[in-house]
């Protein structure tokens, strides 16, 4: 079971790395872990990659997601510091792309996706992007 810190904006009770953690420990069981996720963490936290370090082997799930919820890119997220971070943690487990660019259904209204992020949202564009976004990752994690 993985516990997700959301932003201030989408959640409440858990919004910090440090929350999650405190939260996580104190359950004290082997299969409760933290999940990050870069988007969130671009709000609420001062450090990114301080986080990451902090979460350590109790980082269970991790999403990423450039600031404005596109996937990953040369935007303005630290991508291969990050790769590095998890590294450094010896973290070996999923790696999730959740981007969200497409206003509509539950998720999207309750995440307030008002407007198409890209000119073209294309099943084909998409899955495109999405491809470009999984090698432009490999690239900075590896």
């Amino acid at each position: 079971m993985v516990l997700q810190s959301l932003n201030r904006f989408e959640g409440y009770l858990i919004n910090t790395c440090d929350e999650c953690i405190k939260y996580v420990d104190t359950v004290d069981k082997p299969n409760v872990k933290v999940m990050l996720d870069t988007f969130h963490m671009n709000i609420e936290e001062d450090s990114l990659i301080d986080a990451i370090i902090k979460a350590g082997s109790r980082l269970g799930h991790f999403h990423v997601g450039e600031a404005n919820r596109k996937p990953p890119r040369a935007g303005r997220m630290p991508w291969k510091e990050i790769g590095d971070a998890l590294r450094s943690i010896n973290y070996d487990g999923c790696v999730v792309m959740e981007p969200f660019v497409v206003p509509g259904g539950g998720v999207g209204k309750d995440i307030r996706i008002w407007r198409e992020l890209f000119p073209d949202v294309s099943e084909e564009f998409l899955d495109k992007d999405a491809a470009e976004s999984v090698k432009y990752l490999k690239e900075k994690f590896q």
